[in-house]
């Protein structure tokens, strides 16, 4: 894979946006929620090509998930994007819903994409490179950023795998997200308890595991982007700030 298309691909693979669950509550409504903001490397193989900041926020009676993605050194000379996504829910007496995804590239603003939900309908308007669609929910939905939540609830209900529905470019396919044990992740140099789930589609030779801190379960220590033939893409903490 060349330089210029690294950031833009992994930006796409956790970032963009589209975050629905079919029409019912999805998640228990004790599953805690705190704002926070995290900083992450990001890695093309062993090469360190862009930094990442993910960030869990209220927001007025919502809350959000916001993602920006920069390139650093040489590879910000050969790339010119700065994708940021936004993911907006709000929370009701059974857990969440999904209210609107938006992702933007401040150098690229015909690039804008978003989504927006009719519950009552069960529809899904989608608007991507200018083009309008609608649709239609039959599985719960998530995308690379809802997916925190729904790995931080399997716990509490000892569920070990799930399948949904993948909201990627514009599309919904078939995936299941699959509890796989403990492990441990290096955090500046100190090993932190980890639960780990994967990721895969019948459709897709790549799968994606996800690495979230063992007593704060809404945060990824560690996200690889594994394809055959391809080097990992990988996305490791540096550092979080935790809210009130």
């Amino acid at each position: 894979m060349t330089a210029s298309r690294l950031p833009l691909r992994f930006a796409s693979t956790l970032s963009l946006l589209f975050a629905l669950l079919g029409g019912n509550w999805a998640l228990a409504a004790d599953l805690p929620l705190r704002a926070f903001s995290a900083t992450y490397k990001l890695y093309h193989g062993s090469r360190h090509v862009a930094n990442t900041e993910l960030r869990l926020e209220p927001a007025g009676d919502e809350w959000r998930w916001r993602m920006t993605t920069q390139a650093r050194g040489i590879y910000a000379l050969f790339v010119d994007r700065q994708p940021r996504a936004e993911t907006r829910f709000a929370l009701g007496a059974g857990g969440f819903r999904l209210q609107e995804i938006l992702i933007t590239d401040e150098n690229r603003p015909n690039r804008q994409e978003s989504a927006r939900f009719d519950w009552q309908l069960g529809r899904v308007s989608v608007l991507r490179r200018g083009k309008q669609r609608e649709l239609t929910l039959e599985l719960d939905v998530y995308d690379y950023q809802s997916i925190h939540l729904l790995a931080a609830s399997m716990p509490g209900r000892r569920q070990t795998e799930a399948t949904i529905d993948f909201y990627h470019k514009g599309k919904l396919r078939r995936s299941s997200l699959v509890y796989d044990g403990e492990d441990t992740v290096e955090v500046s140099g100190e090993a932190r308890a980890a639960r780990v789930f994967e990721q895969t589609s019948p459709r897709s030779n790549s799968r994606i595991r996800y690495y979230y801190d063992a007593e704060r379960p809404l945060l990824p220590l560690r996200i690889e982007r594994l394809e055959d033939g391809e080097r990992p893409s990988i996305m490791t903490l540096r550092r979080v700030d935790w809210g009130g």
